[in-house]
Parts: structure tokens; sequence; C-alpha cells
């Protein structure tokens, strides 16, 4: 975009961060620094930086920051576009309309309900109660609301980023930005007006949240999980894109699972899952089939864990070759995550040999960057040992296992099935056991 396109408030921003000399890394830091904000990530904060100087979209939310930062004052940088309090915004020629909205004073609280989670994980304390709903609350109240046309193709590439990072990066690593990209979303869906511009940033916002969700119910988050997915199927049903119905409904029962819910909780997800798919191939559906799977191995229906590996063989056959050569995001199947199904499944039918063969396979297939799957992986195999009753064996792989990884929804549950299997109280008093236990509940 030329300057004589750019909305002056947008080329007046590059200009002042060039005068003092900021790259726009450098800019992201003062940004951040000003807000109070010690461990924002300069990266995604950057990436929003270019998008305000291209006048893509108004720094709102920022707008105080910005002169903070600068020492200007705010109304004299951004002139007519600046939102006064209580007044009607006006925009210079060129830019996206904006409307003084009734809930201008929820907007400042969702902002500071932002910065302060942002804040909370970067120091790694106890999240505040209610921000989450807070930053979920943009997304959702956007989710039926008209809106203006935005850059669908920039979020839609937001996303694929995060799907290379979700099963990579550490329990919570991504969350901080996630918050934050997410309050934007929100705002952009308000926005776009487009209809296939919108229903591409509602594929987003389903992908963004359901990300969200694991990370929170990987902290142990549970209820805040649940509200994330909620709104990412809201989305996805929203965007008509039935495989990402699927996937997300998928998502839900597999967390379910993890999070050791009800048994009628998981089959009733399943079953929504599975009602979505129609029996059409895709990545949710055979990761659906392999939660089924895994979850009637755990209530030791091994007829129906085993159909479902062979109803799991048959989708796998038919999967699109994307999505078998996808080895790192959850949008793939490839052949390790199906080995990683029958690896639990068997393990936990108390079929070892072949629980051990089906591991040994998954390991080889699975990237290194994966470290936490094949840590759940490793966790499988002590599980196994466990089951042979190879205890002292079991209990010093699982501990070496955990020790120095972070705690997740699924190494918990796996975990708690090890201690499960222990044959009596006697091993479950063993020193082994305590430190496994401990291990398991750290903090993340």
């Amino acid at each position: 975009m030329t300057d004589k396109r750019r909305p002056a408030w947008a080329v007046r921003l590059e200009a002042e961060r060039s005068a003092r000399g900021w790259g726009k890394h450098e800019m992201a830091r003062r940004l951040l620094a000003a807000s109070h904000i010690e461990r924002g990530s300069i990266r995604n904060l950057a990436r929003q930086i270019h998008r305000w100087e291209a006048g893509e979209v108004f720094p709102r939310d920022w707008a105080t920051t910005y002169a903070t930062a600068f020492k200007l004052d705010e109304k004299d940088l951004f002139g007519s576009a600046c939102p006064y309090p209580g007044g009607q915004s006006t925009t210079p020629t060129g830019t996206v309309e904006k409307k003084t909205r009734p809930d201008n004073g929820d907007d400042d609280v969702k902002r500071r309900a932002l910065l302060e989670l942002m804040a909370a994980l970067g120091a790694g304390a106890a999240v505040p109660a209610g921000t989450v709903a807070a930053v979920l609350a943009a997304l959702e109240s956007s989710l039926d609301a008209p809106a203006t046309e935005l850059d669908a193709p920039g979020w839609q590439n937001l996303a694929w980023e995060y799907s290379q990072e979700i099963w990579v990066q550490p329990v919570g690593a991504l969350m901080r930005d996630l918050a934050a990209d997410i309050m934007d979303l929100g705002v952009a869906l308000q926005r776009e007006k487009n209809p296939s511009a919108r229903k591409d940033l509602l594929r987003v916002s389903a992908q963004l949240t359901t990300y969200m969700s694991q990370e929170l119910s990987d902290l142990g988050r549970y209820r805040d999980a649940g509200r994330a997915l909620q709104a990412a199927t809201h989305a996805a049903d929203e965007s008509g894109d039935r495989e990402l119905s699927v996937w997300v409904r998928w998502y839900r029962a597999s967390r379910a699972l993890w999070e050791n819910r009800p048994p009628e909780v998981i089959s009733n997800l399943l079953a929504d899952a599975f009602k979505h798919a129609s029996g059409t191939p895709s990545s949710g559906l055979a990761k659906a089939f392999g939660t089924r799977a895994k979850f009637l191995a755990t209530q030791g229906d091994a007829t129906g864990a085993k159909q479902a590996i062979r109803d799991l063989h048959e989708v796998f056959g038919r999967l699109p070759e994307h999505v078998l050569q996808d080895r790192i995001s959850p949008h793939g199947f490839p052949e390790s995550s199906l080995r990683q199904v029958e690896g639990f499944t068997h393990v936990m039918l108390g079929d070892t040999k072949h629980a051990t063969s089906a591991i040994d396979q998954a390991l080889s297939l699975m990237p290194e960057e994966r470290s936490g799957s094949r840590t759940n992986l490793n966790l499988m195999r002590a599980l196994a040992l466990v089951h042979d009753r190879d205890i002292t064996e079991g209990l010093n792989h699982a501990a070496t296992t955990l020790n120095g990884m972070p705690t997740s929804s699924s190494r918990r549950r796996i975990t708690e099935e090890i201690i499960k299997a222990l044959p009596d109280e006697k091993t479950r008093a063993l020193p082994a056991a305590r430190e496994l236990r401990a291990l398991a509940a750290g903090k993340t």
C-alpha cells in the first residue's frame, strides 16, 4: 500500500518510528515496556506493527501505548482517527470506517484483562479469575456481528504458524501470543463485511481458540479450556467448513479423554464428531476413530477398541496425501499417529507385545521436535513394563522420561494409569512411585 492509499495515521506511525531509528522489533519492545508487560511476544507484536503501519487495521487497543512510547499527545499522533472517549471516531479518506460502539467501555475492560493475563503468564504467576473469559468474549461477541473487510490471508498464515508450533513448543509457551491474537481476531471479525473473507477468519478463529484450549487444558485450567473449545466449535460451524467442525469436535473428545472426564461425556463428544463427519475421510475422522479406540481401551472394551482400530485403518487408507505427509501439525495424520494410537490402545488392554511393537514404530517415525509426543510414547513404554511386572524398570523409565519435562493433561493421564497398574499398595509406596506422582503433579 502506497503512502497515497495508506491512512495518515499509518504513515505517521512509521515516520515516528523511523525518525527514532527503531526497527519494528524495537518498536514492539517499547510498546510492551509502556504497557508494563515484561515478557510479551516481540515477534507477534512486530508482525502486528507491520499491519498497523500498512493501514490494515487501526491500533485501537494500543493507541494510548503508542503515544506513551513516542512521548506524544495521542490526539496529535492519530489526528481525527483517534477514538476520543465517548465521541464519534472519524477516519481519513481511504481508511476502514469505525463507529463508536456502545461497548467501548467493555473494550477497555477486555484490553485490561488481556494485559493482566499476558503479564501474569509472562511472570509465571497465577492467572487472575475471569481474565481468560474476557479474552474469549471478544471472539464470542463477534460471531454474529457485522464487520469490515480486512486481511484474511494474513490471519490464515498466522493459523498455519501456530499449527507448526502447538505440538512442538513447551506447554504454555504460546499462551500469551494466542491470547493477544484472539483478541485482535475478535476485532477483525466484527469489522469484516465480505462473506468469503469472514468465513476465512472464522476458520482461523476456530483453530486459534482450539490451540488456546490445549494450552489451558495442559496448564490444568479445564473449565477455561472447555469454554475455549465451545467458542472454537461455534466458529467452525459458522464458517461452514465441515472438516474443520469434525476436527474441532475430535479435539474436544481427545481433551476430555486426557482430562479423565466421565465416560458418558467422552462418548457423547465422540458421537457428535462422527455425526458431523458423515463418513467422509478426513484428518478429524481418523483422529476421532483413534480417540474412540483409546477411550474404549480405557474402559476395558477390547472388542470395541479393536473394531475402532480396524475402522481407523480403513479411513487411514483413504486419507489425502497432504494429511499423511503432515508430521508436525494437529491437522496431519501420518503413520506415526496410527502407531501411537495402536500403542496406547494395546497397552491399556494389557497386550504388551503388540503395544511395544507399535510404540517402537511410532518413535522411529516421530520427528525429534515432537518432544511432547515422544514423551507420551515413552510413558506408554513404562506402562507396558509395569504390566509385564518389571516394576522397578517401569517406574524408573517413567520418572526419567518425565524429569525436566513440563506436565500436560495427556502426561498426567498416562502417569495415573502407570500408578493404577502397580499391583499392590506396597509397590505404590515405593520411592520411585512417590517420585513419579510428584513429577506428574509438578507445575508446567
